[in-house]
């Protein structure tokens, strides 16, 4: 309400910042209040910064704001190669993360991609479970962060297949763990992936593209070991202490 934004505008603070870190008005249906409602709080009057250069271009093109930068970062003690929880078997091991109840996390689609393979899939979600249908040898939910580079460290190649996404740090944070990845195009991805170079880029939501990315790696030592060592340097390049 106009009251309540003025309240808050009211608090007794020298500096009032605003952090962005996605088009928000993507989170809710096309044409909705809600994304209206989002799109105002851009209006607001305060000093707004984000963590990745599309959304500072995306803030200054729609709403005139120009927007501070601060680089996404990854804390080295956090994320790296680590004792797997689970000693892998002949067959490859595929690790989907995401919040399976968001549909803009592609998770339904990336089960869909391995539905057909002949691998291991471990699934990571903060919100939600996979389906009884759905391919998933292992599961886990809600994942202190401290314990994810056990994860990553226990899987081969990490499928991401968001629709929507700011700057996202799971691709990192696999590459940081000697892991290989495969990612959709999406929002942000660009921030730091080169296709062939450090990861595989796929059109988004093109599940056939996905699935045989997934197996080019598989069948592809050499690229997936120029990708896994490609990765570790591109992680040690974004430094959560530069940020």
């Amino acid at each position: 309400t106009d009251e309540g934004k003025q309240n808050y505008l009211k608090k007794p603070a020298k500096r009032k910042f605003y952090f962005v870190q996605s088009d928000e008005t993507r989170f809710h249906k096309p044409d909705s209040v809600y994304q209206d409602i989002t799109a105002l709080s851009y209006l607001l009057d305060l000093q707004y910064f984000t963590e990745a250069r599309w959304i500072r271009s995306w803030l200054k093109t729609n709403f005139g704001i120009n927007a501070g930068l601060v680089p996404n970062g990854l804390d080295p003690e956090l994320f790296f190669p680590d004792t797997p929880l689970e000693e892998r078997s002949e067959k490859p091991r595929i690790l989907l993360e995401g919040a399976i109840d968001l549909p803009y996390k592609g998770m339904k689609e990336a089960f869909e991609v391995v539905s057909n393979l002949d691998v291991e899939v471990w699934c990571v979600s903060s919100l939600g479970i996979p389906k009884p249908e759905w391919k998933c040898d292992r599961f886990f939910s809600q994942v202190p962060i401290d314990q994810m580079r056990n994860i990553y460290s226990s899987c081969d190649i990490l499928l991401k297949l968001s629709s929507v996404e700011g700057f996202f740090g799971p691709p990192m944070e696999m590459m940081a763990c000697g892991g290989t990845v495969v990612v959709g195009e999406v929002t942000g991805y660009d921030e730091y992936i080169v296709d062939g170079e450090n990861a595989l880029v796929v059109e988004q939501a093109n599940i056939d593209q996905a699935r045989e990315a997934v197996q080019r790696l598989i069948n592809d030592p050499k690229l997936r070991n120029q990708l896994i060592g490609n990765g570790l340097m591109t992680a040690k390049e974004w430094s959560w202490e530069k940020s």
